[in-house]
């Protein structure tokens, strides 16, 4: 009868200790840099890729990405009438444990402005070091990098859905 309430408590304490790890890692974090916002959460991140549109993230392109050990440079093209464009880089806080290991970020372009304009350039750096917490794998990670305002072109993939 002893072992079997040991056994109860052990269980609640795991479950528990589980359940609290999980609400942190769903945390929202925002962490602003002097150009744009870089927010870790799964739910703002599942959003972004369910609603990736001209609708949801306001127009740009990317066009540069540059990697130096651990610091990512997106260099982002975009019309910007008005000045007041606001980048945010998404994360879901999730690391694809392949090798080597991936994560997935999602861009997402915000602004006020429907007065056409001249074309803006804007590099966007982040320190991958500190947003993953380790100097290894912020030099070795792969990137999947996803523009936002765009939906994402599945004609090619290679997944496929079947009707029985």
């Amino acid at each position: 009868m002893k072992s079997i309430f040991n056994l109860l408590v052990l269980i609640n304490l795991i479950l528990i200790t589980v359940s609290c790890q999980k609400e942190q890692a769903e945390s929202f974090q925002s962490l602003a840099t002097a150009n744009f916002v870089f927010l870790k959460s799964i739910q703002a991140s599942n959003e972004a890729n369910e609603k990736r549109s001209a609708d949801y993230s306001d127009s740009f392109e990317i066009s540069k990405v540059e990697r130096d050990k651990e610091k990512l440079s997106i260099t982002v093209t975009f019309p910007d009438g008005c000045g007041d464009s606001k980048f945010e880089l998404i994360w879901n806080g999730l690391i694809m444990e392949s090798y080597p290991e991936m994560i997935i970020l999602y861009l997402r372009r915000l602004t006020d402005c429907t007065v056409p304009g001249n074309s803006a350039t804007r590099t966007l750096t982040v320190n991958l070091f500190e947003k993953l917490g380790d100097a290894a794998l912020a030099q070795r990670v792969k990137i999947i990098l996803c523009n936002s305002s765009k939906k994402a072109n599945t004609e090619n993939s290679d997944i496929s859905i079947s009707s029985n």
